[in-house]
């Protein structure tokens, strides 16, 4: 059985915002019946756009600002979430062991879309192996 659902929830862009981000994740995705390693690997993936959001879309700010993370699940077993920040994004190069966030992102989701215009929207589709019934 499908279940649908929606979540919203916004923090301050700060060390310790991805935390509660990912666990509320990982409760929606064990409340939609998803088995344990495709939760691990979509909490994961999140995990790296949140990491990603808190670490530079505001560097070199004076003032900080907030990430939100968004969520809906889809009749066709797939959620689709959204890493929003009102940042900046910034080219940066490539830095040895760095890096490998979005490749992460790209490797779990089904489909990545980031668009940056006021600030970053990082939008990921997963399949949750899930079918309807």
């Amino acid at each position: 059985m499908i279940l649908t659902a929606e979540l919203r929830l916004a923090r301050k862009a700060d060390v310790d915002a991805p935390k509660p981000l990912r666990h509320l994740l990982a409760s929606l995705l064990e409340a939609l019946g998803v088995d344990s390693a495709r939760r691990a690997d979509v909490v994961l993936a999140v995990g790296e756009a949140l990491a990603n959001a808190v670490e530079h879309a505001y560097a070199g700010a004076e003032t900080g600002g907030s990430i939100e993370m968004a969520a809906h699940s889809n009749d066709d077993g797939s959620l689709v979430v959204e890493v929003i920040d009102n940042g900046r994004f910034i080219e940066r190069e490539g830095t040895p062991g760095r890096g490998f966030g979005l490749r992460i992102v790209r490797a779990v989701a089904r489909d990545v879309r980031v668009e940056r215009s006021e600030g970053t929207r990082v939008a990921m589709t997963f399949d949750l192996g899930l079918s309807a019934a």
